[in-house]
């Protein structure tokens, strides 16, 4: 017998019934799984994320100092702190080597160290070159057969770890293009025995007073480039390369285009006297187990600058080296 669309009718039995009864529950228990495994994917990336976003600090098993930043200690930190101020106060305000300061800074950790931990203390001792300013530096320009001194820190500054300058008489001085960051900028221009002028911008200090000393300058003057209101004056505490052997000085950008302007008409003499600063201490503080082929060295700088304390430097700068 045919129904009227003359398609095919099928009767269902017993066990078509059951068959798709068992292919109905497999699917609802495939997609439950599915859900489920997903739950814990989710829930694991999210924790990732969140440990990612979050950074935490764990030393190695190897290290018997384990937490080290759960140690650190608010109140304890503020009160080293408060000490290393009382010996900067009793030493003009400053920790800077070769003072009273530095040296009571040295005494002071050392004593904390042998009183507080169990560790292997020793001290190295070094030489800074260049460092002490005898004086005040003296920077004199002709420009144009006129004669000027200027003004130490408000004209020009001493570029740290420059060495001595004595100029007998005016030496001319020689423009450099380009901001003098190229071995380019030097090599055509008779920068030899002569004082080299050169703009601050695209490179570093450093790189320009290498470059001065490869190409043989009796002196270096770097000036600020006027870019902005900020980039007009004389900056302090700039640092030459430790070991450099040509004088070097900062000047004004008004400074440094008066020069500039003058052309082969713009001399220059450079008078500072500086020696070396002898028997400058570290302290080094083992501990007496570990392995020495997996060694976690934390350190910190124990000075601050001639101008301050360096409190907050000391508070919050940290070097970890594995």
């Amino acid at each position: 017998m045919r129904n009227e669309n003359n398609s095919r009718f099928i009767p269902f039995s017993r066990s078509n019934c059951i068959l798709l009864g068992l292919i109905f529950l497999f699917t609802i228990v495939i997609f439950a799984l599915s859900i489920a495994t997903l739950g814990v994917i989710v829930h694991r990336l999210d924790s990732r994320i969140q440990t990612a976003t979050v950074p935490s600090f764990r030393t190695t098993s190897v290290s018997p100092l384990n937490s080290l930043v759960d140690q650190i200690n608010i109140h304890e930190l503020m009160k080293h702190l408060k000490e290393l101020q009382a010996i900067a106060d009793a030493s003009n305000g400053t920790r800077v080597i070769t003072t009273s300061g530095f040296n009571g800074t040295l005494e002071y950790i050392t004593s904390q160290l042998e009183q507080n931990t169990n560790f292997n203390i020793t001290h190295q001792y070094f030489t800074v070159k260049n460092f002490i300013m005898n004086g005040t530096p003296r920077f004199q320009t002709e420009i144009n057969g006129n004669q000027t001194n200027h003004t130490y820190e408000t004209d020009f500054s001493q570029i740290l770890f420059s060495p001595s300058a004595t100029f007998n008489s005016f030496l001319p001085i020689v423009a450099i293009p380009k901001y003098g960051c190229t071995e380019a900028d030097w090599s055509n221009l008779p920068v030899r025995d002569q004082v080299a002028l050169v703009s601050r911008g695209n490179c570093t200090y450093l790189e320009k007073t290498s470059l001065a000393e490869k190409f043989n300058v009796t002196g270096v003057l770097i000036y600020n480039d006027g870019s902005s209101c900020d980039n007009m004056g004389v900056i302090t505490g700039i640092r030459n390369n430790l070991g450099a052997t040509v004088p070097a000085f900062f000047l004004s950008y008004n400074l440094g285009k008066q020069l500039l302007d003058g052309g082969n008409k713009s001399y220059v003499k450079m008078t500072v006297s500086m020696s070396d600063a002898e028997g400058i201490g570290n302290i080094c503080a083992d501990t007496r187990s570990g392995d020495a082929e997996k060694t976690i060295v934390v350190g910190s700088h124990s000075d601050s600058v001639r101008a301050g304390s360096g409190i907050n430097d000391n508070g919050m700068k940290r070097k970890l080296f594995i």
